[in-house]
């Protein structure tokens, strides 16, 4: 059984609203712009882009957040240098990326800039431009964004940034708003990646409240975040774990969260999204019992789908991909593997931080663990995510011919399960994904294959 064209979920057509076009932009990846300020990521290229934005969308009000990466305080110089006097723009400081729809929403801000480079390095940092209905800019919008670039003119009199408390509390409140989670059950580790959820996290879920609750890399020094600790790298959190307790993971900016369950497992996105969507069919509010996921998604997990009889609705990679499907197929919930997860009632991105509670609120519903919900749910196919690091990203041509090897090697050793190759949007790095039914054929599909792309790319 080859699995490559998946035949258990619903593929997205290639529309104008859905299809994956960050091939047709310069500095737009699938997630903001990114870069090491001062190296790839330019004070020319910031305020341009800045300037672009004013031009095209005409904000009178901004609002900006960033986490705790040193060089934020840079890139907010630089922003308001793209900007005209007439805009007004309110640094509310460091907050999880989640909280800009909140903000935008509770202060009638136009639009929002987020500082932040996600789960990459420290070294590196970005902006991610927010409409004023909290979501992430279309490819569309991003696109003229940059075509207008050619034609700009930095402004003689630029913005002046002011600093606001009012955006924590604001979004603290939310938090709260949503937060009848008992503590008191759970036995928690929870790893802030030294990034934007360290202080919120704290409030929300005090460590002094309860022997059941300690937090980990939840002291940002501006160079340490996602160092050795957040969603992409768990080992630590794994390490510190015993056997029964309950680990979380928020990446830099705190819009993704990795579990890791009672027998010190890590729970990625397709579980949490299982619990999820059990969750919300239950008490009635799975729209259309509809679920929204990416390529990335682990075949176990469209079984899965397939087996409550979800509607499972399939996109490329990217969170704002996701939430584009989820509202042309009125979907509530929707999400990837790596642990972005959006239900749509309460805001309309991924928040680490909202997902968090739901995970607690529905393993409180089901009176289960996550070890015991995964076992009787989900049977995950063996999976490996390799990264390769290149000069420069792979064009369209390289990226078909390393496609083609893949699949003579899955036709000629007849793959039970499936290999996905793309280009990271956010890196120069090649990404293989493979997965098989068993973790031998996993393992030597997967060598083989990083040979002849090695072989190929050298």
């Amino acid at each position: 059984m080859n699995v490559r064209n998946t035949d258990l979920r619903k593929q997205e057509e290639p529309s104008s609203s859905l299809k994956d076009n960050s091939s047709l932009k310069k500095y737009f990846g699938t997630d903001g712009i990114r870069g090491i300020p001062n190296k790839t990521l330019t004070e020319n290229i910031v305020t341009n882009v800045c300037a672009s934005v004013e031009k095209t969308l005409n904000p009178e009000s901004i609002a900006l957040i960033s986490d705790t990466r040193e060089s934020s305080e840079i890139i907010c110089e630089w922003i308001s240098k793209g900007f005209t006097e007439k805009v007004e723009i309110l640094n509310y400081g460091i907050l999880p990326s989640g909280s800009m729809p909140i903000l935008l929403n509770e202060l009638n801000h136009d639009m929002g800039i987020i500082i932040s480079a996600s789960h990459n390095p420290s070294e590196y940092n970005g902006i991610k431009l927010i409409d004023k209905n909290g979501s992430k800019l279309s490819d569309d919008i991003e696109i003229l964004i940059e075509e207008t670039m050619a034609e700009i003119q930095l402004p003689k009199k630029c913005s002046t940034v002011k600093d606001s408390q009012l955006g924590y509390e604001k979004y603290k409140d939310f938090l709260e708003s949503i937060n009848d989670v008992d503590f008191s059950q759970f036995n928690l580790v929870i790893d802030s990646a030294n990034g934007a959820a360290f202080k919120i996290i704290g409030d929300m879920v005090p460590e002094g409240n309860s022997e059941k609750i300690t937090h980990i890399a939840n002291q940002p020094n501006g160079n340490n975040i996602n160092e050795k600790s957040g969603a992409t790298d768990t080992q630590n959190l794994i390490d510190v774990m015993e056997r029964g307790q309950l680990g979380a993971s928020f990446d830099g900016d705190a819009d993704r969260l990795i579990m890791i369950d009672e027998n010190k497992k890590i729970a990625n996105g397709d579980v949490i999204i299982a619990l999820l969507a059990s969750y919300f069919s239950k008490i009635k509010e799975l729209d259309n019992e509809s679920v929204v996921s990416t390529v990335m998604s682990n075949y176990g997990f469209k079984i899965a789908m397939k087996n409550n009889q979800f509607n499972l609705i399939e996109t490329p990679v990217g969170d704002k991909y996701v939430a584009e499907a989820m509202k042309k197929h009125d979907a509530v919930l929707g999400g990837e593997q790596s642990g972005h997860i959006i239900f749509s009632k309460y805001l309309p991105v991924g928040d680490g931080l909202v997902t968090f509670l739901l995970v607690l609120k529905a393993l409180n519903y089901f009176n289960t663990t996550l070890e015991n919900f995964r076992k009787e749910h989900i049977h995950e196919y063996p999976q490996k995510l390799i990264n390769i690091e290149l000069d420069e990203t792979l064009n369209k041509e390289e990226l078909e011919f390393i496609n083609q090897i893949a699949f003579d090697l899955s036709n000629k050793r007849n793959l039970d399960g499936r290999y996905l190759i793309r280009n990271s949007g956010t890196e120069p790095l090649l990404r293989v994904l493979v997965e098989a039914k068993n973790n031998s054929e996993m393992e030597s599909f997967l060598e083989e294959l990083l040979n002849k792309i090695n072989s190929y790319l050298n």
